[in-house]
């Protein structure tokens, strides 16, 4: 399963991220009409599109609801991401 975050990780997660990171900073510092209908619109979009770059690898994976292969996949995600190579 390490083989599939790393895979995943550059094309969808980092970029999440990123974004999830730009829509708070504009949230907090934007200047935008926040009660039209086109600014929820986008913004709901846009929301959907993070949480699916950032989830679905999750719900599409077949072995992702047995408890023993959930933890494991745990444990191998987070030494994977704490290591530097």
């Amino acid at each position: 399963m390490t083989m599939n975050y790393m895979m995943y990780s550059r094309s969808h997660f980092v970029k999440g991220m990123e974004l999830m990171v730009l829509l708070i900073c504009y949230r907090l510092y934007g200047k935008a009409t926040e009660d039209s209908v086109a600014y929820a619109l986008v913004m709901g979009s846009t929301w959907f599109l993070v949480g699916s770059w950032l989830f679905d690898q999750f719900f599409f994976n077949p072995s992702g609801f047995e408890w023993q292969k959930i933890v494991d996949d745990w444990d191998d995600w987070n030494k994977w991401i704490s290591s530097r190579s």
